[in-house]
């Protein structure tokens, strides 16, 4: 039996442009966009987002039928699907997720059909478009071979947005992007509605590819799983050897190439002497229901003045004002200057409750409540300060700027010089993030060494010394054997 699903216009993502009046609804089923460029056409495109196929579409004004025209089914022969690569490449410490992203795109581009024009882009501070859409498969394939993870920050909303216009910009039937990433983000001006705006109002899908680097990282991956549900497209997850589902890489493109287009003739509805602004009802039908869908319609060359209401003359009424005079007189001669007194008063206790904090030198030795936790190892500065500097994160950075978690305010030190791995087996790695005085091991420039207890990092001009041991752990010395026994005499 056939289900009705009413969509009204405050359930539906509603937006008009200037020119053109594009208006799309999305919901968990279907995403239908119209266009209406003048008083007799309505183009529309429709997409399915679950496996159904629309076998009828119908449209009606009122009790009136309007005749749908123009009507084709993806893919057709006329048909262009614009699809832009975008893989994030800004943490040295993915470059094995790298090497498997140019494994995926390889098999993505196998999976393609003619109608696919692909394109390549990167990014980690900015997007880099290395191979334009419409590239021949194999330069792009050769394009992926040259990606590296760089080690910048990752501006994820913003290049992700600027990919949006990227695709935007081309002539295609149908607009993707595929981004390949683990949700990082670091943007501190743009954010995930300015991503879904240009989504929106580009027609751009977007299809996301997670890959967790670890379970505790792996949480960033809601990023961009948002920006696939918001748009209409899909969200695909890799394993823990950041493999794909080969039900995927079968067919990628399923959930973009589905839908169709059609016309609807506005001539009934928006002819000589139409109202400004009018309403249609559009149907599209499945074998397993009805899509009953509600679209505004203008016309752009109505004259028609809007019916005024005669208005019926007032009686002038006089009002004389409501004074209150003792009520405000109370308030500002007693209330003020009372509630100012309980400032001070509530200032000066503040105040000298500080004053006694900082005179009365802080123990946490013996309380209850203190919060203790445990470092998985340590930085030991050396010099005659000896200052330890735990390491509290699985990902530890160290840098000039002060949003690393080891800050060192040194001319020798780059902004974002080194970063620490701690990896689940409890190992410690340790990465050059690209650093102009690089990073050495004992004495030994690396770009990545795994840290063994005791190892001396030089971070520029500062030494530090790692180990896994609290500040009060016991150093055993050697045993000497002693002559504790009176020799024998004879």
């Amino acid at each position: 039996m056939l289900y009705f699903i009413r969509i009204s216009l405050c359930s539906v993502l509603l937006f008009f442009a200037p020119v053109g009046r594009t208006w799309n609804s999305l919901t968990d089923d279907l995403d239908l966009t119209c266009n209406q460029s003048n008083n007799t056409t309505l183009n529309c495109n429709y997409r399915p987002l679950t496996q159904i196929s629309i076998q009828k579409i119908s449209a009606a004004s009122g009790q009136e039928s309007l005749s749908i025209k123009d009507e084709t089914t993806y893919p057709d022969i006329n048909t262009t699907v614009a699809v832009l690569f975008v893989v994030d490449t800004s943490d040295p410490a993915r470059q094995i997720v790298i090497e498997k992203n140019i494994n995926h795109i390889e098999k993505l581009l196998s999976a393609g059909k003619p109608y696919h024009k692909f394109g390549l882009a990167s990014f980690d501070k900015d997007l880099r478009i290395v191979a334009p859409i419409g590239s021949p498969p194999s330069q792009i394939i050769s394009a992926a071979h040259s990606l590296r993870a760089t080690g910048k920050t990752t501006e994820l909303y913003r290049n992700v947005s600027k990919a949006v216009a990227a695709v935007a910009a081309t002539t295609a039937n149908r607009k993707a992007i595929i981004v390949f990433s683990d949700g990082q983000a670091e943007d501190r001006a743009y954010f995930h509605q300015d991503v879904i705006r240009a989504a929106h109002q580009a027609n751009v899908i977007i299809n996301s590819l997670g890959y967790p680097r670890t379970i505790t990282l792996s949480v960033a991956l809601q990023t961009i799983r948002r920006f696939s549900e918001e748009s209409g497209g899909i969200y695909v997850e890799a394993d823990n050897n950041f493999n794909l589902p080969d039900t995927f890489l079968l067919d990628p493109f399923s959930n973009i190439d589905r839908g169709g287009e059609f016309t609807v003739d506005l001539a009934p509805v928006l002819g000589a002497g139409a109202a400004a602004s009018s309403e249609i009802t559009l149907t599209l039908e499945s074998a397993s229901g009805k899509f009953n869908i509600n679209v505004p319609v203008t016309n752009r060359t109505s004259t028609k003045p809007a019916e005024t209401v005669p208005q019926q003359p007032q009686p002038i009424r006089i009002v004389a004002p409501v004074q209150e005079p003792q009520k405000i007189d109370v308030w500002l001669w007693y209330g003020i200057p009372v509630a100012f007194l309980i400032l001070i008063v509530l200032t000066l206790i503040i105040l000298a409750v500080t004053y006694q904090q900082l005179r009365t030198p802080k123990s946490n030795a013996g309380k209850t409540g203190t919060t203790v936790y445990k470092p998985y190892a340590y930085l030991v500065v050396q010099d005659e300060s000896g200052i330890r500097y735990p390491i509290t994160n699985t990902t530890w950075r160290i840098g000039r700027t002060r949003d690393n978690e080891l800050p060192l305010n040194d001319k020798s030190v780059s902004r974002r010089h080194a970063e620490i791995q701690r990896y689940s087996n409890g190992k410690f790695v340790i990465f050059d993030v690209d650093s102009l005085n690089g990073v050495f091991v004992n004495s030994e420039q690396v770009k990545k060494k795994k840290l063994e207890e005791g190892d001396i990092i030089e971070i520029g001009d500062i030494y530090l010394r790692f180990t896994t041991r609290p500040a009060d752990f016991p150093v055993e010395e050697d045993t000497v054997l002693q002559n504790t026994r009176t020799p024998l005499t004879h």
